[in-house]
């Protein structure tokens, strides 16, 4: 190898520089090669990998120079496996930092977690016990046809409805507006008839998240009316927690584990999508044997921020998960509609798990949100250009060839937020915040979240909607907690905004407080208690997940970057449920169309096996 050792490449991230050198000082006589390998496992997992695929990478420049011109190529994939092997690389059960399993290198935390997920989901995929005839009978009852749907989506949530009561484990995913929360609670309902005492928890990735799926299990079991009894009715889950505050974290890790499992039959979690490995293995780890798990996401969403794409991994990674034959007729005979899916007698257990919801009500009008999300979710690039250049009533392009954004953007972010400032309380100004959001693609740049809320900072200044100076704290700014706080019970992703306190400013001295929905109204917070925030004016597409607004103003780089991908694009389109305007170039828009996230993981390969579990 020619050019500096791995420890001192400047083309890799400082980290990945610095793993180098721990993994010297653990075996000095290490060759280039393993310490190259190990250099760009660490560099990747900062990516979102949590494995490195050597199988992809042989033969290819490994590492490279400022120039791009290659330092060390990876040697044919024999070769490098049998070479590999050192200090810190071994097999899962030596004590090694590294594992090599297969054709495959993970850190250790990696592949412990990705083994324990496996095995922990494979364990639930095999049969209950039920009554056919009274399962049959009552998922007609919840799930009759509707008028206008041609049977497509009562069909599909009924066989959603059907694997769900069949097994301990349901991994139910669908777009926006496609009844998920509709079917999972007819599923807890029908769950809770047969076993009364069932104790059913509900969880999602973030608060926001949590709110929502409250809100919207509440507002479907207030629909259910005759069709259970009062006493499901009552016994209907009505809390919902973020995932850490559900496993009880703390200084001390989770407070609910293997050793302290949680008292809970039932587990659903929404926003799946944005799980991490490690939370999942995590959750999985406190999760009785013997309890029930239902997952529910759009697999077609952005991954996590952190390392891993569980969801995408659990479902196919875009591909149609097949049932065996035996399962096709189970379920047929369950709902009178015979599989729409592949039926081949070698589908893996855990694809007999896995439901798809594919019709939308939402945008089954045809409107112009719903067909361009289809369509960027589809690759098509040359059908979401057709769309956008339509006059459509939910859809607005603004065009972006500059360095920067347009002051258009600008100009369109201050209509729709300047109604914040003049809301009578803070509740009225948080509604008002949250019917429309800035979306970027990235935190950084000049097309980035910071960039562009200095700029719609300096222009409600301007206008004289801010009255303070730059770096102060002003009435109307709408905040986003960015990390968990248990004191506080504020989590990341909460959002709440800086108002007077009413008693305060009565007694003449105006005090800002931070002000937060909770299950009983607003909850205020003095500045000085509040973990780590930002302003949210704009976020990044990755913190909007798990929430809707009626406007949104999608901000995409006029240049290539990596980020952006046909998931980042299709989750900024489905954030908005009335107007989706898009500010960027069409040029990189239809290339993003074209660029999908792949993440490496071996966990979609260890879920391809029989009930039981590779270690």
């Amino acid at each position: 190898m020619n050019g500096p050792l791995p420890s001192e490449n400047a083309t890799l991230p400082a980290l990945a520089r610095h793993f180098a050198r721990f993994c010297r000082q653990l075996d000095g006589a290490a060759d280039t090669l393993a310490l190259a390998t190990a250099a760009v496992l660490a560099a990747r997992n900062l990516e979102g990998d949590t494995c490195l695929d050597l199988r992809r990478l042989s033969g290819q420049p490994l590492l490279r120079d400022e120039e791009g011109q290659s330092l060390l190529d990876a040697p044919a994939l024999e070769t490098w496996l049998d070479t590999l092997p050192c200090g810190f690389i071994g097999a899962g059960e030596s004590n090694r930092p590294l594992v090599l399993d297969g054709p495959r290198l993970y850190l250790r935390r990696h592949w412990q977690e990705e083994v324990q997920i496996a095995r922990a989901l494979l364990a639930r995929t095999g049969p209950v016990e039920y009554d056919p005839q009274w399962l049959k009978e009552r998922l007609q009852a919840l799930f009759p046809e509707k008028p206008g749907d041609e049977g497509k989506g009562a069909a599909g949530q009924r066989l959603a409805a059907a694997m769900a009561l069949t097994r301990r484990l349901a991994i139910i995913t669908g777009g926006p507006g496609t009844g998920k929360t509709t079917t999972v609670t007819r599923i807890l309902a029908l769950l809770l008839e047969q076993e009364p005492d069932l104790r059913i928890m509900l969880a999602a990735p973030t608060g926001k998240a949590a709110a929502r799926l409250r809100e919207s299990i509440e507002a479907q079991t207030s629909k259910l009316g005759e069709q259970v009894n009062a006493a499901v009715l009552e016994q209907m889950p009505r809390e919902a927690a973020t995932l850490h505050r559900l496993l009880g974290w703390g200084r001390d890790g989770f407070a609910w584990h293997a050793d302290n499992p949680l008292p809970c039959d039932c587990l659903l979690i929404d926003e799946t999508s944005m799980v991490d490995q490690g939370l999942m293995a995590a959750t999985l780890a406190a999760l009785p044997a013997q309890a029930r798990l239902i997952l529910l996401g759009d697999r077609n969403q952005l991954s996590s921020v952190e390392a891993g794409s569980v969801l995408g991994d659990l479902t196919g990674q875009g591909e149609t998960p097949a049932l065996d034959p035996a399962r096709a007729a189970e379920l047929e005979a369950l709902t009178n509609h015979a599989a729409t899916r592949p039926v081949t007698a070698d589908a893996p257990p855990l694809h007999n798990c896995v439901a798809e919801l594919s019709y939308s009500y939402r945008f089954a009008s045809g409107g112009g949100i719903g067909r361009l999300a289809e369509a960027v979710n589809a690759g098509d690039a040359n059908k979401a250009s057709a769309i956008l250049r339509e006059a459509d009533a939910e859809l607005d392009w603004i065009d972006a060839e500059g360095e920067e954004p347009p002051q258009a953007v600008i100009r369109q972010a201050l209509e729709w937020y300047s109604p914040v400032f003049e809301a009578d309380d803070p509740a009225e100004a948080l509604r008002r915040f949250n019917r429309a959001r800035i979306l970027t693609a990235r935190a950084d740049g000049p097309w980035g979240e910071a960039a562009l809320r200095e700029r719609l900072e300096t222009a409600l200044r301007q206008q004289r909607s801010i009255r303070t100076l730059p770096g102060q704290p002003y009435r109307g700014q709408p905040i986003i907690i960015l990390r968990n706080d248990r004191e506080t019970g504020l989590f990341n992703g909460d959002t709440g905004i800086l108002w007077p306190d009413p008693e305060a400013a009565a007694e003449g001295v105006p005090q800002l407080r931070a002000w937060f929905e909770s299950e009983n109204g607003l909850r205020a917070y003095a500045l000085h208690q509040l973990p780590a925030w930002q302003t949210a004016w704009t976020l990044t597409v990755h913190r909007s997940q798990g929430s809707e607004y009626d406007r949104v103003l999608l901000v995409l780089p006029a240049h290539e970057s990596r980020v952006l991908t046909r998931e980042l694009v299709y989750t900024g389109i489905t954030r908005a449920r009335r107007l989706c305007c898009i500010a960027g170039s069409m040029s990189q828009l239809l290339e993003a169309c074209r660029r999908r996230t792949v993440r490496n993981s071996g966990l979609g390969e260890r879920l391809l096996v029989s009930t039981e579990a590779k270690g």
